[in-house]
């Protein structure tokens, strides 16, 4: 074996082993659940899990249904341990789904490996992936779906290219039937229907990613390549499928009707067959896969650019924060505190809308009788006032006494003294003189502070300088 090809084949087997962490760890932390997972291999409850996802990918679904996931989850786990009730199988399938889709789909996983090149030098890499994802059926039902990358890691994939695959379980499957192992064959046989499962993944993939960014896949350098060889595929896909249900078809017939042979052979047909018409859904989704990214590229060029995706607060920030030592807090603390915390300001009281308020007319609670005579006109509906005109008059003609410049506090004491501290003269007057505070020059009536304060029996608050340039 050359050093060129022995490299290749470490580094793709190490990052498919590095990919398959996912599964181990959730065989290592098993104790750290709140429900007992000991008697159990989490290994076979993830096959279990992968089996049931992938056989129902190629439904109407589009996915599998939770239901369906703890269908058959119960069917193994009852097996394992017959005490597990209900809650149990019930917990146990959501701890697997869980850590499977890294959080429901709030993150994702990372596999970290090294690469040795031929010049003796070692580069370690980093690649991201999911191996479960929630997606909407077309009934707008919440299934499970499979990654290709899952898909590739449940089928036991050694990184050779799919042809190269392809005709290993080709020759996989003739081995078998020469001698005789029909049930190897019938499973040799599902491993296609698998494959175009994978392909059709994959192709759903690079729509979903299409639809977010065109960016984020190499449209002309991986994608486009890579169709032409599934077209290829299939191709040659349908010429070897036919021999070999030809193939197998001979040999049911040349058995009993009641051999067990006969009865996995034709599972193993049925299984040919079932995979001959994924590829013929791999052709329909092949077809206009081109013409759907082509059209998302179209679709992003024009629209205009959104705002980005808001971070995960619990993901972005607060694991990050915690997993941070105490001097690298103290470090950025002072600037991140008045971000996340910045100073608030009191809410000012708006003066002239409130003076607003008090002087405005208020609304007649008395109810009248529906049989009373409605008013011809507008004119003749009069409104209650809160201050009546002879209030006002009165107000207005005592401060024409007191020139044209006068103080607030001189003000009230005049007023007190002609009307008394509790009339309604002394309250018209505590909110009218106040409403004069932001008028300008030109409005005839200005009030400034002087800096000072007054203090009354019913009032008190700042100074002011009245100055009545044209009094009513």
């Amino acid at each position: 074996m050359s050093e060129a090809f022995w490299c290749e084949a470490v580094n793709r087997r190490a990052k498919n082993l590095a990919m398959m962490k996912p599964f181990f760890d959730l065989e290592d932390n098993k104790g750290l659940v709140a429900v007992d997972l000991k008697p159990y291999d989490m290994h076979l409850l993830c096959s279990v899990l992968m089996e049931a996802i992938i056989s129902d990918m190629n439904s109407l679904t589009g996915g599998a249904l939770y239901p369906a996931l703890l269908r058959a989850m119960a069917a193994v786990i009852l097996k394992i341990n017959s005490a597990a009730t209900q809650t149990d199988i019930d917990r146990i399938t959501s701890h697997v789904i869980d850590h499977l889709t890294s959080g429901r789909g709030r993150d994702h996983f990372e596999a970290v490996y090294q690469n040795v090149h031929d010049d003796g030098s070692v580069e370690t890499l980093r690649h991201v992936y999911r191996l479960l994802e929630q997606r909407l059926s077309p009934e707008s039902e919440l299934v499970y779906v499979a990654s290709p990358e899952a898909i590739h890691i449940y089928l036991n994939g050694l990184s050779h290219d799919l042809e190269a695959e392809q005709a290993a379980n080709d020759a996989i499957l003739e081995h078998y039937l020469k001698r005789g192992k029909h049930r190897e064959a019938g499973e040799a046989a599902d491993m296609a229907r698998k494959r175009s499962i994978e392909l059709r993944a994959k192709i759903r993939n690079w729509q979903t990613a299409a639809e977010r960014s065109f960016d984020e896949i190499s449209y002309a350098e991986s994608v486009l390549p890579e169709l032409a060889r599934m077209r290829v595929h299939i191709e040659e896909r349908g010429t070897i499928e036919q021999r070999q249900i030809e193939d197998i078809e001979g040999r049911i017939l040349s058995l009993a009707g009641a051999d067990e042979s006969r009865v996995t052979l034709v599972q193993a047909k049925r299984s040919i067959e079932e995979a001959s018409n994924e590829h013929i859904r791999l052709l329909a989704d092949l077809q206009r896969c081109s013409r759907l990214l082509l059209d998302w590229q179209v679709h992003h060029r024009f629209r205009s650019q959104g705002s980005l995706a808001l971070p995960d607060p619990i993901n972005d920030y607060v694991e990050p924060l915690l997993k941070l030592k105490w001097r690298e807090i103290d470090a950025f603390l002072p600037t991140f505190w008045p971000v996340a915390n910045p100073a608030r300001f009191p809410v000012l009281p708006d003066l002239p809308a409130l003076l607003g308020c008090l002087l405005a007319e208020i609304r007649s609670a008395e109810e009248k009788s529906e049989l009373d005579p409605v008013a011809d006109n507008v004119e003749e509906l009069e409104s209650p006032k809160r201050f009546p005109p002879s209030v006002q008059e009165a107000v207005h003609e005592l401060l024409k006494t007191l020139g044209a410049t006068f103080t607030f506090s001189a003000a009230i004491e005049r007023m007190s003294e002609a009307f008394g501290e509790d009339s309604p003269e002394m309250a018209y007057l505590s909110v009218l003189i106040p409403q004069w505070f932001e008028n300008e020059n030109a409005d005839g009536k200005q009030a400034r502070p002087q800096g000072a304060e007054f203090r009354g029996k019913n009032f008190f608050g700042d100074e002011l300088t009245v100055a009545l340039s044209d009094t009513p």
